[in-house]
């Protein structure tokens, strides 16, 4: 993940709404659904609810991560 993916995840996982997010990071939110959408194919998420999902998927990975630090 870029560091532009990374803070739209970091606010996803916030509960942020697209809209929050775009005017929180300074960007349209066309860009931030550009940015999900490229987060939810990468993740194989296709169907659904498809932001919490992803901020499972994310989350899980971010604890995966601290344990092993």
């Amino acid at each position: 993940m870029n560091e532009r993916e990374k803070a739209v995840a970091a606010l996803l996982l916030q509960g942020c709404e697209d809209r929050e997010i775009a005017m929180r990071l300074h960007m349209a939110k066309r860009t931030v659904k550009a940015y999900m959408n490229r987060m939810f194919v990468r993740h194989g998420i296709t169907g659904g609810i498809k932001r919490v999902k992803l901020a499972a998927i994310l989350y899980r990975a971010e604890l995966c991560t601290e344990d092993h630090h």
